[in-house]
């Protein structure tokens, strides 16, 4: 097995190319999703001094409904679309994706009226239901545009809407802000045609589309069969990182909802690390395998763990120390007393970038059911435990349960994949997807 300090230039190197070769897609990726992180921090920071804590609960308490709907869309529809329209002939490529485009409008839908009608019938509020739903449909289709527009190769367009999209966002809820007259509903408005401001201003840029009804079927029968496990991955992981939150909100108010939302606000700025390893780390994995199969993959899978780890380690020290001031600071005085949420929440950042690198690995090997297994034991384990720790131990029982299934997930794809690197390492041919 080579030494793993051989594959850390790789690494290091590959980095090097996305930025420094002709291909500026890379960079303006990396940029784009700065952006986007940003820009959605400062807008949790502008509702919640505009709104209140228990206003921004009511907000935050919506806005999971609609994180839902796009874990669903990811699966279903984007990261199939993903895969395989880039790799479809010029012919092919136009009729492929005006029946992905069918299928958004289908589920844009049902996903609209479906988060409508829930949060009516939850909070019996016609006006914060409607303005959910058309905030649900109009973020979904600025979230796919974006995406579709990567698929075809046009980075820099998706940088624009994306500016489009985030600085009509601000700008709207600031001003309303200061005249006093935001309010939940207000604010998912603004959300609503901001987004789809941002659709508009892409489509002359949708690329050549042409329709075959002939098409439709097989198109349809390979997307279900691309995103099958994606989609049940997604739901399992909303229910592991929300259902928590949802049954917090019931049995201690929602202004709970809005100190948590507050906590992942500021660790998702750090997911900004995450995506840029996901630029990178998959293709390496892919040629490593190729090149050597699982001799080649076990240094880069192990590398990228240990960088994981100790970056995301880094980061929650840095939390820990700076957690109350940064709260005091972004959301105001309230909050301060909440540091500690900040700096338990971010011990999740490190496990979780243990596992990203172990799903590279069932990635490159295509055997992709396994992450969705780890990712049910999570979410079993959650819904089993979540109701009584939080009955009995308020928002420390939340926060450990959050984190023990985070460590499981980590356990579950280890036990997985040193199972399946056991094998004897054979070329990629002969690797076939479970």
């Amino acid at each position: 097995m080579p030494a793993l300090p051989r594959d850390l230039p790789a690494l290091a190197g590959a980095c090097r190319a996305a930025v420094g070769r002709g291909a500026a897609g890379p960079a303006l990726s990396v940029a784009d999703q700065a952006l986007v992180s940003a820009c959605n921090f400062a807008t949790t920071i502008v509702l919640a001094h505009a709104l209140g804590l228990e206003a921004f609960g009511l907000f935050s308490t919506a806005w999971i409904a609609v994180l839902l709907t796009v874990s669903l869309q990811l699966g279903l529809v984007v990261c199939p679309m993903i895969s395989i329209g880039p790799g479809l002939g010029d012919e092919a490529r136009p009729a492929y994706y005006a029946i992905v485009l069918v299928h958004e409008a289908a589920f844009l839908a049902l996903a609209g009226s479906a988060v409508a009608i829930g949060l009516a019938l939850a909070f019996g509020d016609r006006a914060l239901a409607l303005a959910a739903g058309a905030a649900c449909a109009a973020h979904l289709a600025q979230d796919f545009t974006r995406r579709y527009l990567f698929a075809r190769g046009r980075p820099p367009v998706v940088l624009g809407i994306d500016a489009l999209n985030q600085g009509v966002k601000l700008a709207g809820l600031i001003l309303l802000g200061r005249m006093e007259m935001l309010t939940p509903a207000v604010a998912l408005e603004v959300v609503a045609a901001s987004a789809v401001l941002s659709c508009l201003g892409a489509i002359p840029f949708r690329g050549r589309l042409a329709w075959r009804a002939g098409a439709f079927r097989a198109a349809t029968r390979r997307q279900f069969h691309s995103g099958r496990w994606l989609v049940l991955t997604g739901l399992m992981q909303w229910l592991s990182g929300y259902a928590g939150l949802l049954v917090a909100g019931a049995l201690l108010g929602v202004t709970l909802i809005g100190v948590l939302r507050a906590a992942q606000s500021i660790l998702g700025v750090l997911n900004l690390i995450r995506d840029a390893l996901e630029n990178i780390v998959p293709p390496i994995a892919g040629r490593a395998l190729a090149a050597r199969g699982l001799d080649g993959l076990r240094p880069v899978i192990g590398v990228t763990a240990a960088i994981g780890f100790a970056g995301g380690l880094s980061f929650t020290a840095l939390l820990a120390l700076t957690g109350q001031s940064l709260l005091a600071t972004a959301f105001g005085p309230d909050m301060a007393a909440y540091a500690w949420v900040v700096a338990w929440y971010s011990l999740l950042f490190p496990v979780s970038l243990v596992s990203f690198a172990q799903i590279c690995a069932f990635r490159a090997l295509e055997r992709t059911g396994a992450v969705f297994a780890a990712t049910a034991a999570a979410a079993a384990l959650n819904l089993a435990l979540v109701y009584p720790a939080v009955r009995w131990f308020g928002i420390e029982g939340l926060l450990a349960v959050a984190i023990t299934a985070e460590m499981l997930v980590c356990l579950v794809l280890a036990a997985l994949l040193r199972r399946a690197l056991r094998a004897p390492s054979t070329p990629l041919g002969r690797l076939q997807p479970a």
